[in-house]
Formats: C-alpha cells, structure tokens, sequence
C-alpha cells in the first residue's frame, strides 16, 4: 500500500494552508466578534417604544451575530491572503515540485536536493481539507497535497485516506468522511 505523486506548491497553495491555520486558530474570536454583535444589537432592539416582538429582537440579533462573524472572517481572510503574497513576493521563492511519497512506513518528500524523510509517529497531525491533505511535520509546518493536482482526485484521495488511516492515531488525524 503506497502513494507517490508530484506536486507544485505555490502560491495559492501556500495562501490556502495558511488561510487554513488562520480561521482554525481565530475561531473563537469569530464567535466572540458573533456574541458581541448580538448583544449590541439585543441592547439597541431594547430602546425603541414600544418594544419590537420577541422573535423579530432575535431575528434581527442573530442576523446581527451572523454579520459580525462574516465581517471578522472576512478581514482576516484579506489580510492572511494579502500577508502571504507579499512574504512570497519578498522571498523572491516562486512555485516549487514537492516529491511526495507516501507507503506504511512514513512520508518520503523530495524538494530540489533536499529529502526528507519521516515516520507517522513523527507526524504532528494529519488535517483533510476540501482542497487539500496537510501532513503536520510542526505546528504551523506541513507538507501540502493538493487535491487540484491529483490526476483521478477521488480514487487518489481514498488511497490517501486509507494509508492514514491504518498508520495514524485517530487523535491526530482529521479526515474527510
């Protein structure tokens, strides 16, 4: 049971994982941002004479929660996006072919002359995006799989899935059902 294939990692797929780690470390605070907008409005809805009903003060709260954590969203979305292009233009790195194999015992990764090579009790943890496969090799490192990449996506992906599944601990492994 093994895997092997190319990819070239870029900029979007640089944008993505860092995107990624973004609203995963945010999302508290976007529903904090979400509690707060709901308050205010809660608190505003309570001035007017006469009250408005019940259900429309918490009609109009909710959409006043769903706004404000689309808004908070939103900019952080912009600006990580915004962040990692100009840390790629400053670099002065551009797209690169990440040689990625993976079989039972570990990840194999080939970048121009640099190799790596790791075993899945090494692995930090293992995420399944809608776009990608990321296997953790730190906190905030990983090796990226795209998914746009992949040649037949669907039988590649469930490969993928099943080798992480049977060498992975299910505590660090986050995969797509």
């Amino acid at each position: 049971m093994s895997y092997r294939r190319d990819f070239t990692i870029g900029l979007r797929e640089t944008q993505q994982f860092q995107l990624m780690l973004v609203l995963e470390r945010w999302r508290g605070g976007i529903w904090g941002f979400g509690a707060v907008g709901a308050l205010v409005a809660w608190m505003y809805l309570l001035l007017p004479e006469p009250l408005p009903a019940l259900p429309v003060r918490l009609g109009l709260s909710a959409a006043a929660a769903a706004l404000s954590m689309a808004v908070a969203a939103l900019v952080l979305t912009a600006s990580t996006l915004s962040r990692v292009r100009g840390q790629v233009r400053r670099s002065g790195r551009g797209p690169y072919v990440q040689e990625t194999e993976i079989d039972g015992f570990g990840v194999r990764v080939t970048v121009g002359k640099d190799r790596a090579r790791l075993g899945f009790d090494r692995l930090v943890r293992v995420r399944e995006t809608r776009r990608a496969f990321y296997l953790f090799i730190a906190e905030h490192q990983a090796w990226i799989l795209p998914k746009a990449q992949m040649e037949d996506r669907e039988s590649e992906c469930q490969a993928v899935r099943e080798i992480l599944r049977t060498v992975v601990e299910r505590g660090r492994l986050r995969l797509h059902k």
